[in-house]
């Protein structure tokens, strides 16, 4: 269980247990007097006849028109009606479970207007295993609204959940099911639920987690590469830690470092190909851009995000309800859009580290690692089916966040576009973690080949792939191969 004191304490780490391990969350009373102290200064605005978007007016395009008693009341759930577009399978349950707890933060400011009551419902429909169903696709509003639209009209018993093994689920059975009521919400919390960025901060952390793991499995290759080749080791010798400025190089060098331990493996020749040489800082890069992806996320988790804000009082003026852009925020868009670039580079790394090893010039071994040459293909098929996911990944890291458009008429003419573009970062992901398995199966080919002890690091890592592919004195192929080895890499066999 996991106690809340202040908005403050939602965290990166706190994110992760509750989304990813299923942890429960409970409230201090302090932080829901605070939520109620919050409630009571915006009823005052309005019972003071401040106008407030999406509370005395409708939506969007419609801002212009401004509502009667009755649909003011009927505003708050009718917004979760009409707006749910999204289509396709699912986000995952934790990028669900942390959409319910990244909003909850930005309630837990008070500066959103809303009762005690919503921020006690979204904390029990995190502790009863409540999970919004969202389709991945179909994300071009303004913010997350159609995320939020789907994620959270499920609290008033509208769309789907998904259920236990994953299966649709309609929203009012399950809290049914639960004996729960359905939510009611009231003036501002249905603009509060529609609003903001939780599912787009969400899927970053999902996202990152995804490459950060890619890039552990990367270094592991890059040495795995590295002995294959027999390439000196200039370029990862700890004392360059004096001459690099970056610390995400200085970081790849002092990771690489232990997988040569125990090597016998002497350098073929006095100075590799470049794509040997420069691994510390194509995977520096993506390792750099990863940290910063991170940091503008943290500090996105706290950055209050919904339409209108509640400000306070100054000296010179009263509190009041300010429309601004705080549902976009472009410090994590651009930084994803760099991260999809450096995974890119990372992965065509690896492709083109696996073209050089088909040749016998750079490695002093057999052309194409075949068994009997000119009888048997070898491993040349692997290199040439690697250049398909080397292209598509370079497609891929485009930046898509630009393909912004108008809607509404003009009112709403630019959008974030990202959650479409970190589904791209993932896509990148899946791909790049194939072109990490042709390239293992050659590598640990290639070591065999040499007949030489390489590190001990790396020695287990060559008893894992044989343990998935065993090792053959004659040409087949190798599609089957890869996707054993793609099997363990997905089972977290590999990761370091």
């Amino acid at each position: 269980m996991i106690t809340l004191q202040h908005a403050e304490d939602i965290s990166w780490d706190t994110v992760c247990a509750i989304a990813y391990d299923d942890v429960k969350l409970s409230l201090s009373s302090e932080l829901l007097q605070k939520v109620s102290e919050g409630r009571r200064c915006f009823r005052t605005l309005i019972d003071a006849g401040a106008p407030c978007y999406g509370v005395t007016t409708g939506l969007g395009r419609l801002v212009d028109v401004d509502l009667d008693d009755d649909a003011k009341q009927a505003l708050a759930r009718n917004i979760l009606v009409g707006r749910a577009a999204g289509v396709g399978p699912p986000l995952s349950k934790p990028v669900a479970r942390a959409t319910l707890l990244i909003k909850l933060c930005n309630f837990l400011s008070a500066r959103d207007g809303v009762r005690p009551e919503l921020v006690s419902f979204v904390v029990d429909r995190l502790n009863d295993d409540f999970v919004p169903w969202i389709p991945s696709l179909g994300h071009g509003m303004g913010g997350d609204a159609i995320a939020h639209t789907h994620c959270f009209q499920t609290f008033v018993g509208l769309g789907s959940v998904l259920g236990a093994h994953g299966q649709r689920c309609d929203a009012a059975a399950e809290l049914e099911r639960r004996g729960v009521q359905p939510f009611e919400p009231v003036d501002k919390e249905g603009l509060s639920l529609l609003s903001g960025i939780g599912t787009s901060l969400a899927c970053a952390i999902d996202t990152h987690r995804r490459a950060e793991r890619w890039l552990r499995l990367a270094i592991m290759t890059a040495a795995v590469s590295m002995e294959s080749m027999a390439a000196p080791r200039d370029s990862v010798d700890p004392r360059l830690q004096d001459v690099i400025p970056r610390p995400g190089v200085r970081r790849i060098i002092d990771c690489l470092a232990p997988f040569f331990s125990g090597s016998c493996i002497a350098p073929h020749k006095l100075q590799a190909a470049v794509s040997y040489r420069v691994i510390p800082q194509i995977l520096g890069a993506l390792w750099d851009a990863l940290d910063q992806f991170k940091h503008d996320i943290v500090v996105g988790l706290h950055a209050f995000s919904d339409n209108p804000v509640m400000v306070d009082a100054t000296p010179d003026d009263g509190p009041a309800l300010l429309s601004f852009g705080g549902f976009h925020d472009q410090h994590v868009i651009n930084q994803a859009e760099q991260v999809a670039i450096a995974l890119a580079h990372a992965a065509v790394l690896g492709e083109r580290r696996l073209h050089r090893l088909m040749d016998p010039v750079q490695t002093g071994l057999v052309a194409q690692l075949a068994a009997r040459p000119g009888l048997d293909a070898g491993l040349v098929t692997t290199q040439k089916a690697a250049v398909d996911f080397s292209a598509r990944m370079k497609m891929l890291a485009q930046p898509l966040s630009l393909m912004t458009s108008e809607t509404s008429a003009g009112q709403e003419d630019y959008m974030a576009l990202i959650v479409p573009v970190l589904e791209r970062v993932n896509e990148q992901v899946d791909m790049a973690t194939t072109v990490i398995c042709y390239e293992l199966l050659a590598c640990v080919r290639a070591i065999e080949l040499r007949e030489l002890r390489p590190g001990h690091r790396v020695q287990k890592i060559m008893a894992q792939v044989r343990t998935a592919v065993p090792a053959a004195d004659c040409d087949r192929s190798p599609g089957p191969d890869v996707e054993a080895l793609r099997a363990l890499v997905d089972a977290g066999v590999f990761d370091i």
